[in-house]
């Protein structure tokens, strides 16, 4: 039996003396999650799930593996971004079955997202939504307060339809199928019932008193079942007829805790939830229990709602023992310490092509006006068993200079850095890099593959093309976040401006989760539609999306990435002109590559006939060195390392070398590995002769002219990353 099989057998059991703790996940600040958790010794528990909450679990010890219940207060992208992610990593560490809570027609996302999604041995269940039947574990008791809004009976638009098919005619207007519209429409119908919004009163169960073995041996207790017996609450009779009661050798139990977890997420929503008489018995009056006392509640409030008078006066009406926590996008803290830790390192290397990171999030949050009214920030915690305890705020950012001093103890790193800076000085004078123009750029946002992990996040790359021009090549789930990390959270506002066009290279998940907050986030910035150019099987995906949430059809230009195949355009050529005019480009071409069902590679040709090839995930294909030829750049997968030939190919990615092979076949300039598997995160492996390879890194930013640097860095990135090194070895 492993050992997750052994714990989830131990949750369905009495826990009577089991340690818990609340810990924040997300705080969420714009590009990070809003989460949660409950951590105890048995089980975990969720609390929304929005984008990027898989990559911090693993960073903030919050075991997806134990994982047993997501709760979702309302269904957002900001809640439920993060679902399929993280419940692939359940999956994959053993988890075989979880509960989602959640408002009503959520089951219906769930199979939405499975056409991207491969669940085949996650049994998700949805327990029954009902104020009057709460859920209870041996845990805790959760109670569901149901805030129920119908939505007005206005005639919708065709575009905001849910499943809609249509297609884009000779004029590039879009043709709906009437047979599907009528179908939407009873979809649509369904959706207008029951309760849009969950919030949740959680009591965790009281802790057993311990047993007192002086007291137990003052009665004359021997050992064995009678100590049992007496721990658990009953008396006992000595043999010599004396009564030992319980409650003489036992501590007290200590009371339940109760938290509560609130989301407004509009006006519309504050009467019904402040007036909702659920909340009144834990409210703070002259006939209030101490038992019905709140330990501490979390608001999942926007702050133009949080801090109406409406919702402080409400705030009043509980203990003021009771702590306040807020997650918004107010607050400042991002969540990962490792994604800082990794760019001061190779900031050393090369300060330009890896720059520091914006530090807004170091910035001090927003000050609230009462004590016990909290900024959530990442790994706070809130100790309930054995003892509940007051806000713990862990600092999880360090002083830059600790990061430099640690490297700089490895043997020979200070010399092996000190050569490459003269290697780089000379190298940079000989190509008269000082000289060359601000744009074209190039910023690597995710490079990982598969699953995000502490350094490197899912694919994503943005091409700026000039400053008030960019095409992003994939968006994988937290694409945002690190777009907002890299550029601070005031100068990325104007980046998602600068988005024109966003492509997206085949459906699996790790290639375009971060689509949807990224369209949210941009629709906030700028009415300006942009191109969205993707495999023609994600249309049903994105219809059901715009239907059932918060739509962003108006955000885009939907084209299938086959309307700009190779030497066989679909597109009406006046509109062809339109798009590259308005991308900056001279030509876009695509082409069929061997992965999944509809993957592509694409080549984009610049003003200046500069020619940059993305390979999407593929295996060897002569396809794509059909379309890469002659280019200036090809960013190609390297998923697995060299020597795993039979594993690339029957996962259908690419070696270290077979993605040096493709380049050389093409004739490509530069080949710049990507999307390598996590185990070889900090340092993939390649040939060291290899003078036109680099390798990608997260937060890396480069014009063509500096990619004859990439190769140089490499012999100093294995002495700084050595230990790492010899894991892989090993």
């Amino acid at each position: 039996m492993n050992l997750l099989t052994t714990q989830r057998k131990k949750i369905k059991k009495p826990c009577l003396n089991f340690n818990a703790k609340l810990k924040v996940l997300g705080s969420g600040a714009a590009g990070a999650p809003s989460c949660i958790c409950l951590l105890t010794d048995h089980s975990n528990y969720i609390f929304n799930c929005g984008e990027g909450v898989q990559r911090l679990s693993q960073e903030h010890q919050c075991k997806l593996s134990k994982v047993g219940n997501i709760f979702v207060t309302y269904s957002s992208w900001k809640n439920l971004g993060g679902i399929p992610g993280s419940l692939l990593t359940a999956q994959a560490n053993g988890v075989t079955e979880i509960n989602i809570h959640c408002p009503e027609g959520f089951d219906d996302y769930i199979k939405a997202i499975k056409s991207f999604v491969h669940l085949p041995n996650l049994k998700i269940t949805y327990p029954l939504i009902d104020e009057s039947k709460p859920y209870k574990d041996n845990i805790m008791r959760v109670s569901y307060v149901h805030i129920t809004k119908f939505l007005k009976d206005t005639k919708e638009s065709s575009s905001d339809l849910v499943d809609e098919e249509y297609h884009i005619n000779a004029n590039h207007k879009r043709v709906i199928d009437e047979e599907t519209n009528k179908q939407n429409t009873k979809t649509e119908k369904k959706m207008k019932s029951g309760p849009h919004l969950i919030c949740y009163i959680c009591e965790v169960h009281p802790r057993r008193g311990k047993l007192l073995m002086n007291k137990c041996i003052d009665f004359g207790i021997p050992p064995g079942p009678l100590l049992d017996t007496l721990k658990n609450g009953m008396d006992v009779t000595k043999p010599d007829g004396t009564i030992v009661r319980s409650k003489d050798v036992v501590q007290p139990d200590s009371p339940k805790t109760t938290f509560i977890v609130v989301e407004c997420p509009t006006e519309e929503y504050l009467d019904p939830i402040l007036n909702h008489p659920t909340f009144l018995k834990y409210q703070q009056t002259e006939s209030t229990e101490e038992e019905s006392e709140v330990f501490c509640i979390f608001h999942f409030t926007p702050e133009n709602i949080f801090t109406t008078q409406q919702y402080q006066d409400w705030l009043k009406k509980f203990s003021p023992n009771t702590e306040h926590i807020v997650l918004n996008d107010e607050n400042t803290c991002m969540g990962s310490e490792a994604v800082y830790k990794n760019q001061y390192l190779l900031n050393m290397l090369h300060p330009e092509i890896f720059p520091l990171l914006n530090k807004d999030c170091f910035e001090k949050d927003k000050e609230t006006q009462s004590n016990n009214v909290h900024r959530a920030r990442t790994a706070q915690t809130l100790q309930i068993r054995p003892v509940p305890s007051c806000l713990f705020n862990a600092e999880i950012y360090k002083e830059p200079k600790t990061y430099i001093d640690e490297v700089s103890q490895i043997p020979d790193f200070t010399n092996v850095l000190k050569e490459l800076k003269t290697i780089i000085n000379k190298k940079s004078a000989e190509l008269n890099l000082d000289t060359i123009l601000d744009y074209p750029r190039i910023v690597m946002l995710g490079t990982g593959c598969s699953v995000p992990n502490k350094v490197r996040n899912t694919s994503s790359i943005l091409l700026r093309i000039n400053k008030d021009c960019s095409i992003l090549l994939d968006c994988g789930e937290g694409t945002l976040g690190q777009i907002i990390r890299f550029f601070g959270a005031s100068e990325s506002l104007n980046i998602l401006r600068t988005i024109k066009a966003v492509y997206i290279s085949h459906i699996h998940a790790d290639h375009h989760l971060g689509l949807m907050g990224l369209l949210l986030r941009r629709k906030e910035v700028t009415d300006e539609m942009l191109y969205l150019i993707t495999p023609k099987c994600m249309t049903p995906w994105l219809n059901y999306y715009n239907g059932q949430f918060e739509s962003v059809v108006q955000q885009y230009i939907l084209l299938h990435n086959g309307d700009l195949y190779l030497d066989s355009h679909k597109l009406p050529k006046y509109f062809e002109i339109t798009l590259y005019n308005k991308l900056n480009v001279n030509e876009i071409n695509t082409i069929h590559v061997t992965h999944c069902k509809e993957s592509y590679g694409i080549a984009i040709t610049l003003q200046d006939n500069k020619k940059i090839v993305y390979s999407g995930d593929t295996i060897f294909c002569r396809n794509l060195i059909k379309l890469g030829q002659n280019c200036n750049l090809l960013i190609h997968e390297a998923t697995i390392e060299t020597g795993l030939e039979e594993l690339a190919k029957s996962k259908l990615h690419s070696t270290t070398s077979e993605a040096i092979k493709a380049g050389k076949y093409m004739n490509a300039k530069f080949i710049l590995l990507t999307h390598f598997s996590q185990r070889y995160s900090k340092i993939p492996f390649i040939p060291d002769k290899e003078a036109n390879v680099g390798i990608a890194y997260d937060n890396m930013e480069f014009r063509l002219p500096q990619l004859s640097l990439l190769p140089l860095f490499y012999p100093c990135i294995k002495v700084m990353f050595n230990e790492y090194n010899k894991v892989l070895d090993e």
